[in-house]
């Protein structure tokens, strides 16, 4: 069945729940009449058995007392069985007997009734036997009678059989009866609980919900509602509830929306007219204040009352500025212009002048057309913005290559300086990183080291090297500064850069001068003693012990003398060779000055392995020098000294090499020792070097 066949409205609704109990009522009485003649039609079953098993023993009977008696009236026997027939007939395929309405019995009993029928033909035929015997008490009627006691025995058991099912059925009947009446009881119940559940959710629910709503409505709760649906006459009255409820709700919440847009435009031009940033005025058709905030009193060095009190713009504005602003009102007021800006300059109260940027426009206050708008004090913004002027000719006019970059360091604008500097126009770099000038030459851990600093403290500087877009390297001094946001973040990066590779060079060229000595270009005496100050620092930090050696070049002067200044110098420059090539690449060799030379051996991890490399370096030196046509022999007289063993300082340590190279001299020449402590005594016989 279809929802949309059911009842819809209460009066249909009722109509079918009095349908349905007049259905179940009639349905209840023919239950119990079906169970009645059911009843009925075994009891007649019943009773025609009996009735049976009763003619079996009376037509016996009769038979035998007609035998004994002949004078005695009797039933005829003839009668007896057919009555007996017809009972039989009608227990097997149903109608009358003994004026009572038989239903055959079922197929089960078929076979009982098939025993009867069998027992009865034996039993006629023996009661035919015996009626028809001589009446005397010979032999043969005495076997009569006892075949007749026979045969009404057999007939007699099989009709107490059959009446025994017949009463098993009979109780099976009643049993069914039993249980139908209980099942006809729940389902009586379970009907009228579900009438009952259908009462209460079509009829009573619906009713309680409205109720229920209806409390709500009443108690304020415009936004109750019913769910109950349409199509009876409490849904057509749910409905409209809510229809009335909503049609309620939506009045007061445009009434609520109505309160709540004045307040809020009450409360926005409150906080309006309490900022410190914006004047906020009303202007009548007279050209005179009728409202100022504070900010703008404050703007134009007037109390807040004064200029509430109709103050004239003519007296905060002079000669063709008042024009100007005159102008601009009665527009507006005459309707040419609903809203404008313009800027002006103002008077204050107290004498000063300041440009103001003025915004309006017109509206109707109490009936009347009144302008409302906001000024801004924009005298420090035209002086930054002149400023800004300045700062752009500089920008564009400055020797200094500048590049402005964002957070990550894509480019987004470059000054004329830096095409003149690199080559690249802002075509070539714009939106592009600063790697496009990239030379090569710096690892990326420099850069690493450079973005940490500028994350740390949003500044960094030094040189790079980088390369034009010719292909030329050139040096530069980069100087990087962040501009950052009022949040914190990061604005942009601007950087400056000049081109320096000639002052590098020249740098570079007087320091190698002041620290290279020119003949030899071995480190001199200022480097010698810078590297040696290092090295003791860095032995002081833990690193290994490091040695000293001073070196004297014996028959210097006799070379120098018989073949002149010139072989001394091609000779000190072959000796500073050679000595260069006994030492690693990490040590140090310098001159000090004439013959005297000193070499660095740094991390030493045994201070044994000086004797070889002093064996090296004498022998190496004692080897034939070509000078020019001349072949000349020197030797020379070294002394070495250990730090921090042989002294903590650089004066100590040069002095305990001296005096071991002296020792070694006075051995003779080609000789080496290592300074002891003995040695001291030879001080006063040898100057003492000069020293850092």
């Amino acid at each position: 069945m279809r929802l949309d066949s059911l009842p819809r409205t209460v009066r249909q609704k009722a109509l079918l729940a009095l349908i349905l109990v007049v259905l179940l009522a009639i349905g209840n009485v023919s239950i119990v009449q079906f169970l009645l003649r059911e009843s009925d039609g075994v009891a007649a079953t019943l009773n025609v058995a009996g009735k049976m098993r009763m003619l079996g023993q009376r037509i016996g009977l009769e038979t035998l007392a007609a035998r004994r008696n002949p004078d005695l009236p009797g039933t005829a026997s003839a009668d007896l069985s057919a009555a007996f027939e017809a009972a039989h007939d009608a227990l097997r395929f149903g109608g009358q007997a003994f004026d009572l309405d038989i239903r055959p019995v079922p197929e089960t009993l078929a076979p009982q009734l098939k025993d009867i029928r069998q027992a009865w033909l034996r039993y006629r035929r023996v009661v035919d036997a015996l009626a028809d015997a001589p009446a005397d008490a010979s032999a043969g009627e005495r076997a009569a009678v006892a075949d007749l006691t026979r045969a009404g025995a057999d007939l007699l058991a099989r009709t107490e059989a059959l009446v025994d099912r017949l009463v098993a059925r009979a109780r099976e009947v009643q049993r069914r009866a039993l249980y139908s009446a209980y099942a006809l009881f729940a389902l009586d119940l379970l009907l009228l609980g579900l009438a009952g559940w259908v009462v209460s959710r079509r009829i009573l629910r619906p009713i309680q919900i409205l109720a229920q709503q209806c409390r709500a409505l009443a108690a304020g709760d415009h936004g109750a509602r019913s769910s109950l649906p349409s199509g009876d006459e409490l849904g057509e009255l749910g409905r409209a509830l809510n229809d009335s409820a909503a049609h309620i709700e939506q009045l007061l919440r445009d009434v609520e929306k109505e309160h709540a847009a004045l307040a809020d435009a009450q409360a926005m031009f409150d906080g309006l007219s309490a900022n410190t940033v914006a004047g906020i005025y009303m202007v009548d058709e007279t050209l005179s204040f009728t409202y100022a905030n504070e900010r703008m009193a404050d703007m134009l060095g007037y109390s807040q009352a004064e200029l509430m009190d109709g103050f004239p713009l003519e007296r905060l504005f002079v000669g063709p500025a008042y024009e100007t602003v005159r102008a601009q009102a009665l527009d507006r007021f005459e309707g040419h212009e609903t809203r404008t800006r313009y800027e002006c300059v103002a008077r204050r109260g107290d004498g000063e002048q300041i440009e103001l940027e003025i915004f309006g426009s017109l509206m109707r206050l109490h009936g009347r057309p009144t302008l409302i708008g906001i000024m801004f004090d924009i005298t420090e913004r035209k002086r930054a913005e002149a400023s800004a002027r300045r700062a752009a000719l500089v920008y564009a006019h400055t020797s200094e290559a500048m590049v402005v970059t964002d957070a990550d360091g894509v480019i987004q604008d470059v000054n004329p300086a830096f095409t003149a500097v690199t080559g690249y126009g802002p075509q070539d770099v714009l939106g592009r990183t600063m790697s496009v000038l990239s030379s090569g030459r710096h690892g990326a851990d420099f850069y690493r080291a450079m973005w940490a600093d500028l994350q740390a403290t949003g500044r960094w500087n030094g040189d790079i090297h980088n390369r034009r877009k010719s292909g030329e390297e050139y040096v530069e001094r980069l100087s990087i500064n962040t501009s950052y946001n009022e949040d914190g973040s990061v604005n942009c990066r601007i950087g400056l850069f000049s081109d320096v590779t000639e002052k590098r060079r020249r740098e570079a060229s007087i320091w190698h001068q002041a620290h290279y000595d020119h003949l030899t270009q071995l480190p001199n005496r200022q480097m010698f003693e810078e590297n040696l100050r290092r090295g003791i620092e860095h032995t002081r930090q833990g690193g290994l012990p490091f040695a000293l050696l001073f070196l004297d070049l014996d028959l210097f002067k006799d070379v120098n003398d018989t073949l002149g200044h010139e072989a001394g110098d091609q000779l000190l420059r072959l000796v500073a060779r050679r000595l260069s090539e006994c030492v690693r690449s990490s040590d140090l060799v310098a001159r000090l000055g004439g013959d005297e030379f000193t070499l660095l051996i740094r991390d030493l991890q045994d201070p044994d392995d000086i004797f070889s490399l002093a064996d090296k370096i004498l022998d190496s030196l004692s080897q034939p020098f070509a000078l020019g046509g001349h072949t000349v022999r020197i030797s020379a007289s070294m002394g070495a000294a250990f730090h921090p063993r042989d002294g903590d300082s650089d004066s100590e340590l040069l002095r305990a090499a001296d005096l071991a190279m002296y020792a070694a001299k006075e051995q003779g020449r080609n000789h080496f020792r290592v300074y002891s402590a003995g040695m001291r005594g030879l001080w006063p016989a040898r100057i003492q070097p000069q020293s850092g």
